[in-house]
């Protein structure tokens, strides 16, 4: 397994001065036991529910902020955590995906934080936070059938060699 360690554009500091990243590399069968990531989401669940942190709705304020700063429109695009959030709220819970999935979103949900994950494997090149130009390519589904779309110009992307794999942060991934 390669280790990467992804980089950051620096003019995203202006954005979000305090924007700090946690990159962890790991393979998905050093997940022994997947019943403990259905269990942390679940409590991760209950705790939105009926044990919300204090700060949360702060917290995800600060982020709607930075994406409104770079163009997006947090009631249509929130970040990551804000709609995880949301389904919680609305549905009571959100169904489990995958042992990697489930605990990227259990900590989301616990900590107000956009979590992602990508693979690895799949990467050209190295993963990169950048300020898109507009004209980087992102693959995705429309109407059940592949399409290309570009970012918005001053959009904040996740990329590598080839396009954009993740939109507005990481909102919404290809």
């Amino acid at each position: 397994m390669r280790s990467v360690q992804p980089s950051i554009d620096p003019a995203l500091a202006t954005l979000a001065p305090g924007f700090r990243a946690i990159s962890i590399t790991l393979q998905t069968d050093e997940i022994v036991n997947p019943a403990i990531a259905v269990d942390e989401l679940a409590q991760a669940c209950q705790r939105v529910l009926h044990d919300p942190a204090p700060w949360t709705e702060a917290h995800l304020a600060a982020w709607a902020a930075v994406f409104k700063g770079f163009g997006a429109k947090p009631q249509r695009t929130p970040c990551s955590a804000d709609a995880l959030r949301k389904r919680v709220l609305r549905d009571g819970a959100l169904p489990s995906i995958d042992p990697v999935v489930d605990l990227y979103n259990a900590i989301s949900l616990a900590y107000a934080l956009p979590v992602g994950g990508e693979n690895l494997a799949a990467y050209v090149g190295t993963p990169r936070l950048v300020i898109a130009d507009g004209s980087e390519a992102f693959d995705t589904m429309k109407e059940g059938a592949p399409a290309q779309e570009c970012p918005e110009a001053g959009e904040v992307i996740w990329c590598d060699d080839l396009g954009v794999t993740c939109r507005r942060w990481n909102w919404r991934q290809g």
